[in-house]
């Protein structure tokens, strides 16, 4: 360190400026609460019971009893409520994390792949 050269820092008091904010959030559109009994279909046959917990145009996420690895392609099988009815949809995903919560199980946060006209027609008007 160069004694001629005053100490660097950003805050005005002359200490070391504090750490930066956390990162904003990387989802592109809102998400709404959605909470329903789900099942995700992974590779080799195997299937996860889950719940749904919010729900995006780009994505959603969901709690699950076992986790599901960060990566993983997926279906997810769901229910979208519409009035007094529901609509079943079946949409391929991706996991981008899994989270431990404790004794209610792994949060899921998963982003979607393509939707077929009818699945985003359903899960558009439920986010209106």
């Amino acid at each position: 360190m160069d004694p001629n050269k005053p100490a660097s820092s950003d805050a005005p008091s002359g200490r070391p400026a504090a750490a930066a904010p956390p990162a904003a959030n990387r989802r592109v559109t809102a998400r709404k609460v959605l909470r329903r009994p789900a099942t995700v279909n992974l590779p080799g046959g195997l299937s996860r019971d889950a719940t749904t917990w919010d729900l995006g145009a780009d994505g959603m996420s969901l709690l699950s009893a076992k986790p599901i690895s960060p990566g993983s392609k997926c279906t997810v099988a769901f229910e979208v409520p519409r009035g007094a009815a529901s609509d079943p949809v079946s949409i391929p995903g991706k996991v981008v994390y899994c989270s431990f919560l404790g004794p209610q199980g792994f949060k899921v946060g998963m982003v979607f792949g393509s939707l077929d006209a009818p699945g985003a027609d359903i899960v558009a008007e439920f986010l209106k």
